[in-house]
């Protein structure tokens, strides 16, 4: 595995969640300065694997002794004029500022309500943006982001991506954003994600960003795919992502004595030995805790496998055998998962009639095996809003080899600008930036 060379390439990561963005990035070359997340969970996990002395993936190294290293919430920080003060002095010295601010209020798995408190943060990243002023930034988010709501039937109103595009533009970035699909950088999962990227004092003009931006994304997923030793075109196949991880002997969990677990046997793929990290057969994976299922569930799951073909279970199957969840996936071992979600019992292992586990979760979403999880593994009820426990966190990160794509199709860009490798255009023109990415950048 090689990194860029990039001392200039400092970064921010906001709504880091468990820290998929920023260990991609570090894994591009770049150096974080801080990351903020609210959630304590999440944020211990962010912590233990990319933040502490000694952590596996060690991706901080100069954060201000101003910002207590504990988890914070975006907007609370705003409100607090020291703050403001203090990350205001950065202006200058960070490169990029990326993030991925929660997605439940426009995702198209979800009620996608315009009106949804939650896509406002992503406004609240532009605030931060307007204070630090970084050469460029990198909104990260679901499909659904660059989809325009429907307030009323017969009235529609512009996507939140339309609407960040224009913000930037005021505040003096250029602006466009693109669609993307996770296995295309070697992730073993149909995750369709928007990249929303702006910068600053850009010597082009929407579409010539956009048509740069393609190319560079093009020509990173290639290079993520060498990095990690993988096929530079072929999917990888669920099977390959997690065969290494079934059929091994059952032991008790370490970090739950109350469940099993299962050591690891031989890896056979490029992309497991990729996952694994050097950790040996025989040995347990971190967070590969084994669901307890009830006598009907283990009969639904083998049902399932024994009559039903892969991918998702209708809902005829469903009803007909009294199961209240709507969506159940039994995964298809020759082919990318569909996109990982937060529930894992939504997803039937392919080779055993059971849940995935988390660490299959990870697997499925390419964090390594040596990055371990912090939390309860799951929360029901009313606190599933409130807290994020292991599954969540897997299921609501950026997918590292996704980032690690981002991140050098970014120090592309850069080293375009900056060798001047671009068709530049009359700053006249270039005001016009957030109406051309509107109609051009549908992805």
């Amino acid at each position: 595995m090689t990194r860029q060379n990039s001392s200039s390439f400092s970064c921010i990561d906001l709504f880091a969640g468990c820290g998929g963005l920023s260990l991609g990035l570090h894994e591009a070359g770049w150096n974080g300065v801080f990351a903020i997340e609210r959630d304590p969970m999440a944020f211990e996990t962010l912590n233990n694997n990319l933040l502490r002395e000694g952590a596996s993936h060690r991706a901080y190294d100069v954060w201000p002794a101003w910002l207590p290293k504990t988890n914070h919430d975006i907007v609370s920080l705003l409100k607090d004029p020291t703050f403001r003060k203090n990350v205001a002095s950065l202006r200058g010295e960070v490169a990029l500022m990326a993030g991925g601010p929660p997605c439940q209020g426009f995702s198209v798995g979800g009620k996608r309500d315009g009106a949804d408190e939650r896509n406002t943060l992503v406004f609240q990243m532009l605030d931060m943006v307007d204070l630090v002023r970084p050469r460029v930034v990198l909104i990260e988010n679901v499909e659904g982001i660059a989809r325009r709501f429907v307030a009323r039937p017969g009235e529609e109103k512009s996507s939140v991506a339309d609407a960040v595009i224009e913000r930037l533009a005021d505040l003096g970035y250029t602006g466009t954003f693109q669609v993307l699909d996770a296995s295309t950088f070697g992730v073993p999962q149909a995750r369709k994600r928007v990249a929303i990227i702006g910068v600053a004092d850009c010597p082009v003009d929407a579409r010539e960003l956009k048509s740069m931006f393609v190319d560079a994304i093009a020509r990173a997923a290639v290079n993520v795919r060498q990095n990690w030793g993988l096929h530079p075109t072929n999917d990888v196949s669920a099977e390959e992502a997690i065969h290494d991880l079934h059929g091994g002997l059952r032991v008790v969990c370490p970090d739950s004595e109350k469940f099993d677990s299962a050591k690891y046997v031989k890896a056979e793929s490029a992309y497991a030995k990729a996952m694994r990290r050097g950790a040996r057969t025989g040995t347990v994976p971190n967070s590969h805790r084994f669901s307890k299922h009830g006598a009907r569930i283990e009969e639904l799951y083998q049902l399932a496998h024994d009559t039903q073909p892969p991918g998702r279970l209708s809902k005829q199957f469903l009803l007909a055998n009294d199961t209240k969840k709507d969506k159940k996936v039994l995964i298809d071992r020759d082919k990318v998962v569909s996109t990982i979600t937060t529930h894992p019992d939504e997803f039937i292992h392919y080779a055993e009639p059971r849940n995935i586990t988390v660490r299959e979760m990870a697997r499925m979403q390419s964090f390594p095996d040596d990055f371990h999880f912090f939390g309860r593994y799951t929360i029901n009820g009313p606190r599933r809003k409130l807290d994020v426990a292991r599954c969540s966190q897997v299921g609501n990160a950026v997918p590292p080899l996704l980032a690690e794509g981002l991140g050098r199709a970014i120090q592309e860009i850069l080293s375009r600008m900056d060798s001047k490798d671009v068709n530049t255009t009359p700053a006249i023109a270039r005001k016009s930036n957030a109406s051309v990415a509107a109609t051009s950048c549908a992805g």
